[in-house]
C-alpha cells in the first residue's frame, strides 16, 4: 500500500474522524482508493437536504490537500448548480462558475489552493498543510453548512 493510501486509511480510523461521525457531522459512504465519498450534515433549511455529498480525491495525501467535488449520490455525477448549497460564503465555496464546479473554492481544497498560491499565507487558519487531516477538511465544510450564512438550496 502506498504511503498516501496508508495515511488516509489511518485518518479514517482516527479518533478525530470518528468524533465527527459519532457527532453526526459527517459519515463515510464509500471508499475506493484514491476516492472517498462522504456526506456532511447541513443545518435544517426549508426544502433543502440534511446533508451534502462530497467525492474526495486523496492522491498525494497529506502532502497535497484532498480535492472535493460536490456529488449527486442518486445520479452518481457532479452536483448540479440548482442542488448546491447557497449563501454568500457557502455559495462561493460551492460555486459552479470556477473549475467547472468540480472542486471547492476554498484554501483547504487542493485544486483551489494550487491555483491560488498566495492563499497558504493569506488564509493560514483554513489553508491545507501536511499536518492537517480529513477531519479538518470535513470540519471546514461542516462549519459552512451549519453557519447562519447557509440559506439552503
Amino acid at each position: 500500500m502506498a504511503p498516501d493510501e496508508r495515511t488516509v486509511r489511518a485518518d479514517l480510523r482516527s479518533a478525530r474522524f470518528q468524533l465527527g461521525v459519532d457527532g453526526g457531522r459527517w459519515r463515510l459512504l464509500s471508499f475506493d482508493w484514491p476516492v472517498g465519498l462522504f456526506a456532511v450534515a447541513a443545518a435544517e433549511r426549508a426544502g433543502s437536504p440534511v446533508e451534502y455529498a462530497l467525492r474526495v480525491d486523496f492522491s498525494g495525501y497529506p502532502q497535497r490537500a484532498p480535492t472535493a467535488t460536490p456529488w449527486d449520490v442518486d445520479c452518481n455525477e457532479l452536483l448540479s448548480a440548482d442542488k448546491r448549497p447557497k449563501g454568500y460564503r457557502v455559495g462561493r465555496v460551492f460555486r459552479c462558475n470556477w473549475n467547472g464546479g468540480q472542486a471547492l473554492y476554498a484554501p483547504w481544497d487542493r485544486v483551489a489552493l494550487e491555483g491560488h498560491p498566495n492563499w497558504a499565507n493569506d488564509h493560514m487558519v483554513y489553508a491545507w498543510h501536511p499536518q492537517r487531516d480529513i477531519a479538518f477538511f470535513l470540519g471546514c465544510v461542516y462549519e459552512l453548512l451549519n453557519d447562519d450564512d447557509y440559506t439552503g438550496v
